[in-house]
């Protein structure tokens, strides 16, 4: 096994910083490019690492089944290497991701194995994590007392370290369990040990919440918010509740799918109980239609019924019935879920010994742009070193006002717009060139060895496809146009250079009413209606 250079070793901390700052996606991308090369370097810690932490990416994402596979990897390679400390800390991720997609006999065996694994180390960090895992796993399958112990242990260990990230976690994690016994009291008809109960979720929350902005956990915050939101919901403090999701709507960074049905959902909710029943609609119809797109049955079925029940009260039968016999449907689509998921487990129980032979996928995906499924910025890169020398023609395209599109349509439509921009530009220059999503709502193409009237028909393709591509099917007056600026050099310019020419004649089409391709230099001949600030500096 060879020595991780420092890239691999820069990319590992950048990908670590990103998870435990909540910007789960990003930090995928540098775990998987990293991991791409440790495998090529035959470096097993490095790869075992980094699976590790993809898993948790993927838990905090919402992402259960592709998290599992890989901390079945992690733990692979952690019992080869005879790592107990970091085999503890695999097997209570994996303890975790199964008790996520329901199975809490596996959860409590590997929970069990991780705390026994951790109390013969001297690590308390991974000590307090193996706790928190058997706790939660414990507090699931109705031994809400000893999981609490167990939660408890972790706040104090983590504490006593000055881990204020991990504190946060195990103390919202102890909230959750004081929220079921609120539930459960509720369902006894106990109101004064529900009231006793939830309040005490809300204060363990609430620390939760201090130590997860204090150390910059967007992740835990968010859940935080969102949890004490809903507990505030519950006791009728509507107020107060939309406030706590009003901070945390404001957080930096896209929470990934999960966690925006469940501000949805519980914002819709909170808005039901307070009597604002239309708004209750609008934002409970868009945590369905989320919904819709995620893999996870229990989003749909939780969205359905809730809204059916909104529409009830709106006086709405009918619809109201629709989306009552949706949730039935569901429902019973839930029971066979747990079939198709163990069967999913065991397959990749299977291929679990085969980990080498993917390292190629994961490759691939390291250089994809998960939204639109075309090159990212990183690939981009690779392409243009990879022709550094050569004639190539390079293109900017930019989405005109698409933050209004956002804004007025919802980020839902917005998404489908970037990935049916990506379909066309594909479509348009075919195996000509390449088109990567560089973030946002930009993209580029590389046109190799193409004379710059080739690659300017293809950009005046792809604008003329876009702009006159119907949308309607997204939303009613829905329009989309591009702006393209392209610049070509005979091998000896810097790319740098190119990307700098191409961002300015961007801009110019910008500048000059937007839906055109700018291939020369030439004077604004319009006024811009935007600030200096959003034009953007490109950097080779």
């Amino acid at each position: 096994m060879t020595e991780p250079t420092a890239a691999l070793v820069d990319g590992f901390s950048r990908g670590t910083h990103l998870l435990r700052a909540g910007l789960c996606d990003e930090a995928m991308v540098e775990f998987r490019a990293v991991y791409a090369e440790a495998e090529a370097d035959d470096n097993g810690e490095l790869m075992a690492a980094c699976l590790c932490e993809m898993a948790w990416c993927c838990y905090k994402l919402g992402l259960a089944e592709q998290g599992l596979e890989c901390a079945m990897g992690a733990r692979w390679l952690r019992q080869r290497q005879d790592d107990t400390v970091e085999l503890a800390r695999a097997m209570a991720v994996e303890a975790i991701l199964f008790l996520d997609l329901g199975f809490s006999d596996e959860a409590f065996e590997l929970a069990e194995e991780a705390v026994r694994l951790a109390e013969a180390g001297t690590d308390l960090p991974v000590l307090a994590f193996t706790f928190n895992a058997k706790g939660i796993v414990l507090a699931v399958c109705h031994e809400i007392d000893l999981g609490m112990e167990l939660l408890e242990r972790a706040v104090s260990v983590a504490a006593s370290q000055t881990n204020v990230a991990a504190e946060g976690y195990y103390l919202l994690n102890l909230g959750f369990c004081h929220a079921r016994l609120a539930a459960e009291a509720d369902t006894l008809g106990e109101e004064e040990r529900a009231i006793g109960e939830r309040e005490a979720a809300i204060e363990l929350t609430e620390s939760a919440i201090e130590k997860a902005e204090s150390s910059g956990d967007h992740w835990s915050l968010r859940v935080a918010l969102g949890n004490t939101a809903e507990m505030l919901g519950l006791e009728g403090r509507y107020d107060l509740a939309l406030k706590y999701l009003e901070r945390s709507a404001a957080l930096p960074g896209d929470p990934g799918i999960s966690l925006r049905i469940h501000y949805l959902y519980t914002l819709g909710d909170v808005l039901f109980r307070a009597g604002h029943l239309d708004q209750a609609r609008a934002v409970m119809t868009d945590a369905l239609a989320l919904a819709d797109q995620s893999p996870q049955i229990d989003h749909q079925a939780n969205t359905a019924s809730k809204l059916a029940e909104i529409l009830e009260a709106l006086g709405e039968t009918a619809a109201a019935l629709a989306l009552h016999k949706r949730f039935h449907t569901l429902y019973v689509r839930q029971s066979g879920e747990t079939a198709r998921r163990r069967a999913r487990v065991e397959e990749i129980r299977a291929e679990t010994e085969q980990l080498r032979s993917r390292a190629a996928t994961l490759a691939d995906q390291a250089l994809s742009d998960p939204l639109t499924g075309i090159a990212n910025r990183r690939s981009f890169d690779q392409i243009l070193n990879r022709l550094a020398g050569t004639p190539i023609a390079i293109a900017i395209v930019d989405l005109d006002n698409f933050k209004s599109i956002n804004d007025r349509f919802s980020h839902i439509v917005g998404d489908a717009v970037l990935q049916r921009v990506a379909q066309a530009i594909v479509a348009q220059i075919g195996p000509h060139g390449h088109a990567a999503r560089l973030g946002g709502e930009e993209f580029a193409l590389i046109f190799p060895d193409a004379p710059e009237a080739t690659a300017a028909a293809f950009c005046e393709g792809v604008r003329v496809a876009i702009c006159s591509t119907s949308w309607s099917d997204l939303a009613p007056d829905l329009a989309v146009t591009v702006s393209i600026g392209l610049a070509s050099g005979d091998g000896d310019t810097p790319s740098g250079d190119l990307l700098q020419a191409a961002d300015n004649r961007l801009y110019l089409a910008k500048a000059n009413g937007r839906d055109q391709l700018v291939s020369t230099d030439g004077p604004i001949l319009a006024p811009m209606a935007t600030t200096a600030g959003e034009r953007r500096r490109w950097r080779a």
